[in-house]
């Protein structure tokens, strides 16, 4: 077949010509990076018809779809026009199916997924909602012909979502790496013939967003969200939107994930809104949400609660003084502060209780006083009172088995309203719970003296205001763990405050239930226990935040209009007054029903819910719920896969929602992959400022560019992080990134994988896989010169025009095996070895059987020129289909290229069938057989050339072996072309080699025998064949300990063991061999 490529071409940039196809698609290729064009922008594939006699060699089915595509772009006009869905020719009506693009030359309409489903002119539509005016309608596209539709309804299914990703930022190699998962699963089963479903979509990340914008504004202008006021610092969140929903819809689209992109999702779009209302609404009739104060992680610089995964820890050993936002000065941490407390007792007597704490801010706080029931020191005061040295109340001694004598004095003053621990101690002794700090972390009333100083502020004058008055005994250096929020970087501040919890307690133990069950599937195994712990003590989950961006909670405030003129202020922690409805005129109605004749107003509760709550149901709102359609159908999903720092904040809240929603599992399999991490060991965060966007590996980047990216990150890193991610880049990429190319990034990331938790990343795998992917592209475009230039597949005589010798016999039987294997490893989602599997294929199967492949004249109608031929094609195709679910670009590409079966009118690989194991490719021992032959003319070759006797040569074959001698003979033929040697024979048991040839051992039973009419000087073969056997004896040494340090370590298994043994009798048969050979020319010299 002739073809673009020119042997002679080494370059990356030059090693794809494009063919007419591409150049239509020039800037999905340029983006891709393998592909480097320099011709200019044609015309877009569907701005005309072919020619008329392009047009009339069309099928009428294809002649449909052009018709039906013109038609339904008409309305839109031709301008930026983007591709459409591919048509129902392939996909029916689309519901189950990926957005694929579509091509056309003047050859007639073809499809190809070419750049994942990107648009023809690079851009990216952003959408918020699905909007029939802006994107690709489905409704438009009706089926052209009778092929096989994804909409059967008798076909399985196979959905996923992807784990959206948050827009704080640019995705990294750790999504990069999920996305590759993720979409190979689902080309694989798309191969298969299931129905897919691969949902995309992202995350509004509240918390995180607001805290950027906020450092934005500030770093700008100079103002925080309050002073712009909410209407502008909204825009300003919409426009960060836009901007990095558009940038992750472009890298996935680059990494090639073949995702429905008219299904995309945002948790703040309109269906994903109305689905977050839904499901609070009916969580809170069912009780399970319920509005309560409770002790919530409160970050007075965002005014806000965090959740527990948005916190870090800080720990201070000693004096420690810490800047904190909002402080001119540092704070000290780190110290433990002696105080004492009046005992109130009859006789008016004075007595004191010694306390300590790391937190004198708290003392306004303090409601009681509690003590250990068995400490000694302490039991004769419990029930009595010590007095408040500021609000002058009593403070009850209770006795409590969680303090711990040894800390401090024995003796804690209890501040319930400003702890976890001080709360549950204060719930059972029954003290008053009092806040002191408002949210922005200032002195509230009940400071009193102090009301609006700053909580850190009023530390140091609570201290200087007991050490006055004497109550202060000493300081003395302690350890303290500080709580950061990651967003803002301040203290967190524990206070009780009133907001919407879940109901954790049931909902955690119909998740755990599920999974011991069996209905849902947790890989790898080691993952289920700690999905189990983390379910066994679940806390009430706070899912109100104080924002301005997220999804609204759909309750309203009922204050009546009697308090407002008696001036009374409600009281907001009362659940009684909250109505949680659908609309404000449902909430008025319900209103009415509590409080019936009483005029009231009613005010929308301005929290927002916790960005993780729409998360949680991000698999029934990606699929309609609660109105149905595609939820009716493809609800539950097939399986989710995540990183395991997503266990506890995501997976076990999204199962337990989803059951409490639905009554069933919303997946069937978890896998957790490993985490990406950088060689410190840290995992890519953009807090961190270690991560590396995949485009640098598709594209390439220069190490100043790498460094540049950190100092822009949206979330910006400390000073420390930043010096710890230079060190990193400079170690990984002292000379930057190379480009790549998505295929070779994928297949690396995926290769990587294995049942370790952890993935270091590592450039030179990726540049590895870049050398593979151009290898695997020269081999099958030297493949297809080897093809007859009017080569045609038929079909009808596949599998009886094969395997006529023993080559084609080998490579279909390593094809056949590779498929089990690759076929095996995706079931059990052990990737690694699928990959592994098919670099083996690639680096040394094919190449082998390209050795031993013939080429036929044109008018040659020898019936192995067809077998060989038929092999051929075969395993090209197999092969290519095999990669495809892992290197989607190069495999579309060189599979386009390939002839095509009759009548078979399959448009893209995608679409093609996966290879599958079949018992007409089972040779068991055409390999064996394979390999001996040409490893026997491998040993021939090297002993011809090592003895420089490139003609007139005889070479005897010795075999102890009846088998190997009988296979050889059979196949002389075979082992004369690929020896080069016409002259072989065979000694039979007891005939010795002729005197003087010289011999070279291929196994413990076969040995070779060269012979010569005229042979050069002995002394220049003994002097080579000691070299030979230095190194034959230095293998023996070596295997022998592999052997022992296995044996010791009970590492290998009994058909492993038996395979080393033999490799080891081989090479002490050659090591004999080389001494009798030296010896017998020593003597002939002699």
């Amino acid at each position: 077949m002739a073809t673009n490529q020119d042997p002679s071409l080494s370059s990356r940039r030059d090693l794809y010509q494009p063919s007419e196809v591409e150049r239509k698609w020039y800037g999905i290729w340029e983006k891709e990076g393998y592909f480097k064009a320099r011709w200019r922008r044609p015309q877009h594939p569907l701005s005309s018809r072919p020619s008329e006699e392009s047009w009339s060699n069309l099928s009428n089915a294809r002649k449909q779809s052009v018709e039906i595509i013109e038609r339904s772009t008409a309305s839109r006009g031709r301008q930026n026009l983007r591709p459409l869905i591919i048509p129902a020719s392939i996909t029916g009506t689309l519901s189950a199916t990926t957005s694929e693009a579509s091509q056309f030359d003047e050859r007639g309409l073809e499809f190809s997924e070419i750049s994942a489903m990107a648009f023809g002119d690079g851009s990216v539509q952003n959408q918020s909602d699905t909007n029939p005016s802006t994107s690709p309608s489905l409704a438009n596209v009706e089926e052209a012909s009778q092929s096989a539709s994804f909409d059967d309804r008798s076909k399985k299914c196979f959905t996923m979502f992807t784990p959206p990703p948050s827009i704080t930022g640019d995705l990294h190699c750790g999504h990069a790496l999920a996305i590759s998962l993720e979409d190979a699963l689902v080309r694989y089963h798309r191969m298969q013939g299931f129905k897919t479903l691969f949902l995309p979509g992202s995350d509004h990340a509240g918390v995180s967003v607001q805290c950027i914008i906020e450092k934005k504004l500030f770093r700008e202008k100079g103002k925080d969200r309050h002073q712009i006021g909410r209407p502008r610092f909204t825009k300003h969140l919409n426009e960060w939107k836009d901007e990095y929903r558009g940038r992750i819809s472009s890298t996935v689209r680059r990494l090639g994930a073949s995702v429905d992109w008219t299904r995309e999702a945002f948790t703040m779009d309109g269906t994903r809104k109305k689905a977050a209302a839904e499901a609070f609404i009916q969580l809170y009739e069912q009780g399970v949400i319920y509005r309560g104060s409770h002790i919530v992680h409160w970050c007075p610089t965002l005014r806000t609660a965090v959740s527990e995964h948005e916190i870090g820890t800080l720990e201070v050993n000693g004096p420690t003084r810490i800047k904190i936002p909002g402080y001119a000065e540092e704070i000290e941490f780190g110290v433990l502060y002696y105080y004492k407390y009046v005992i109130v007792k009859d006789d008016n007597t004075p007595r004191w209780i010694e306390l300590a704490t790391t937190r004198p801010e708290l003392l306004l706080a303090d409601s009681g006083i509690a003590v250990h029931p068995s400490d000694e020191r302490y039991v004769r005061l419990i029930g009595m009172s010590a007095r408040h040295p500021y609000s002058g109340r009593l403070l009850p001694i209770v006795g409590d088995f969680t303090v711990n004598p040894k800390f401090g004095t024995g003796a804690i003053s209890v501040a319930p309203g400003h702890s976890e621990k001080a709360c549950e101690i204060g719930r059972r002794s029954k003290l008053q719970s009092v806040v002191v700090f408002r949210e922005d972390g200032t002195v509230n009333e009940a400071g009193d003296l102090w009301k609006g100083q700053q909580r850190f502020e009023l530390r140091q004058t609570i201290i200087e205001n007991l050490e006055d008055r004497g109550l202060l005994l000493k300081r003395e250096p302690c350890k303290e763990i500080l709580q950061i929020c990651n967003r803002s970087g301040d203290v967190v501040e524990l206070m009780s405050k009133s907001q919407w919890w879940v109901r954790m307690d049931d909902l955690a133990e119909e998740a755990a239930e599920a999974v011991r069950e069996g209905r849902i599937k947790i890989r790898p195994e080691s993952v289920e226990k700690e999905y189990l712990n983390w379910l066994e003590e679940p806390k009430d989950w706070c899912i109100s935040r104080n924002l301005w961006w997220g999804q609204q909670i759909p309750a309203w405030f009922l204050s009546l209009k009697e308090e407002e003129r008696n001036a009374l202020k409600p009281d907001e922690s009362n659940p009684n007054r909250w109505m949680v409805a659908r609309s404000e005129e449902e909430a008025r109605k319900k209103g009415e029903l509590a409080f019936p004749d009483m005029p009231f107003r009613l005010t929308r509760d301005e929290a927002v819910l916790d960005a993780c709550f729409g998360a949680a149901i991000w698999p029934l709102s990606t699929l309609g719920w609660p109105e149905g359609g595609d939820f009716r159908e493809f609800y539950p999903t097939t399986m989710l896969d995540t990183g395991s720092d997503t266990l506890p904040s995501w997976v076990t809240r999204m199962v337990a929602v989803s059951l409490k929603l639905t009554g069933e599992a919303p997946f069937g399999e978890v896998l957790f992959h490993p985490l990406v991490k950088d060689q410190e060991g840290r995992k890519m965060s953009k807090s961190l400022g270690n991560v590396i966007d995949p485009v640098d590996f598709i594209t390439g980047c220069t190490l100043e560019a790498l460094n540049q990216k950190q100092l822009n990150l949206s979330l910006a890193p400390s000073s420390e992080e930043l010096d710890k991610t230079k060190q990193f880049q400079a170690t990984c990429f002292p000379d930057g990134i190379p480009e790549c190319g998505a295929d070779a990034l994928r297949f690396a990331l995926v290769d990587s994988t294995s049942e370790s938790q952890t993935i270091f990343l590592d450039a030179r795998s990726v540049i590895k896989c870049r050398e593979f992917c151009d290898g695997l592209y020269e081999t099958v475009q030297g493949a297809l010169r080897m093809l007859p230039g009017d080569y045609k597949p038929m079909k009808s005589a596949y599998g009886q025009r094969m395997a006529q010798g023993i080559g084609d016999r080998y490579i279909l039987h390593r094809l056949n095996t590779a498929s089990r294997d690759v076929e095996g490893a995706m079931e059990e989602k052990r990737f690694w070895e699928a990959t592994r599997g098919i670099k083996n294929l690639w680096c040394h199967h094919i190449p082998t059987y390209l050795k031993c492949y013939h080429s036929y004249e044109e008018d040659d109608i020898d019936p192995d020129r067809l077998s060989a031929a038929e092999t051929l094609y075969a395993v090209i195709d197999g092969a290519l289909r095999l990669t495809h679910p892992f290197m989607p670009f190069i495999t579309e590409e060189l599979w386009q290229k390939l002839p095509k079966y009759p009548h078979d009118d399959t448009p893209s690989i995608m679409l093609a069938e996966f290879p599958k194991r079949s018992p007409e490719y089972e040779y068991p021992y055409a390999e064996e057989e394979f390999n001996l032959i040409m490893n026997c003319a491998k040993e021939i070759r090297s002993l011809c050339q090592e003895n420089g006797y490139p003609e007139m040569i005889k070479v005897y074959i010795k075999s102890g072996c009846f088998i190997s001698q009988q296979t050889l003979e059979k196949h002389m033929a075979e082992l004369q072309q690929q020896s080069g040697v016409t002259d072989i024979k065979f000694l039979r048991s007891g005939d010795e080699a002729p005197s003087g040839s010289i011999a070279s051992p291929l196994s413990k039973d076969i040995s070779i025998h060269l012979s010569v009419g005229n042979q050069p000087d002995s002394r220049g073969d003994i002097s080579e064949l000691q070299l030979k056997l230095k190194t034959a004896q230095r293998t023996v040494l070596r295997q022998e300990n592999k052997l022992r340090e296995s044996a010791l370590r009970d590492s290998i298994d009994e058909r492993d063991r038996k395979v080393e043994e033999s490799r080891l009798e081989v090479y002490k048969a050659r090591v004999k061999n080389y001494e009798r050979v030296i010896s017998d020319l020593s003597n002939r010299q002699a």
